[in-house]
């Protein structure tokens, strides 16, 4: 199990680098791997991605929502894949983005012999991306509903894995451990558990034949 963190500077107010962020729709935009995803529900969306140039998918539970302050989510089930990311305004139009990733490496990179530093690298990409969509005007605002996701901080630990960036928020380890504690009553074969086919619910979809086999997000990387 591995976990980045970066942290970034938006030329931009902090309500609309939230809008962005919260709006999952616009995640294909910036996080590479990432083909698609929808709504499923007031706090559930579906996942498509790219892996190893086969589609994968996944449901994922929105944790947090904090308006203008902080946006978690995580994998249902199956191999973790969870990102928690804070928002602190630098006056009124500058924002700092702060993101934590946390993957199981063997799945999200299985031929990347580089694993966590691959993974940091490509974070930061990622920042960077949604920056420049940003301030560049490209990612346009909307209302983002709230309805069904609390809006209160979780308790947790302070972490400083960037030199003097504190993030008092839980690991997106802390924030997976809460939904997979929550699903864990639905029995075998509610997902990809020990590498099984995985059979999560996927708004209809079925995915009897479709699991993270060989990772989760092993994209090119960018320049």
């Amino acid at each position: 199990m591995s976990m980045v963190q970066q942290a970034i500077e938006v030329s931009a107010p902090v309500h609309t680098v939230y809008e962005q962020l919260a709006a999952f729709e616009n995640y294909p935009r910036f996080m590479t791997g990432v083909r698609q995803v929808t709504s499923i529900g007031a706090d559930q969306t579906h996942w498509i991605m790219d892996v190893d140039g086969k589609r994968r998918e996944f449901d994922a539970q929105i944790i947090e929502r904090s308006p203008d302050e902080r946006v978690s989510w995580s994998t249902m089930e199956g191999p973790l894949l969870a990102e928690t990311i804070t928002l602190r305004p630098m006056g009124e139009t500058k924002t700092q983005v702060v993101a934590q990733l946390e993957a199981d490496i063997a799945f999200l990179m299985p031929s990347d012999r580089h694993g966590q530093e691959s993974l940091n690298r490509r974070l930061k990409a990622d920042l960077t991306t949604f920056k420049g969509l940003v301030e560049s005007g490209v990612l346009g605002g909307r209302p983002i509903p709230h309805s069904g996701v609390s809006t209160r901080p979780l308790s947790g630990r302070q972490h400083t894995l960037i030199p003097g960036v504190g993030t008092d928020t839980p690991s997106p380890a802390a924030v997976a451990a809460r939904i997979r504690n929550r699903n864990a009553g639905s029995g075998p074969g509610a997902g990809w558990d020990n590498g099984a086919v995985g059979t999560a619910r996927m708004g209809g979809h079925s995915t009897g034949t479709d699991m993270w086999g060989n990772g989760v997000i092993n994209e090119e990387e960018r320049g």
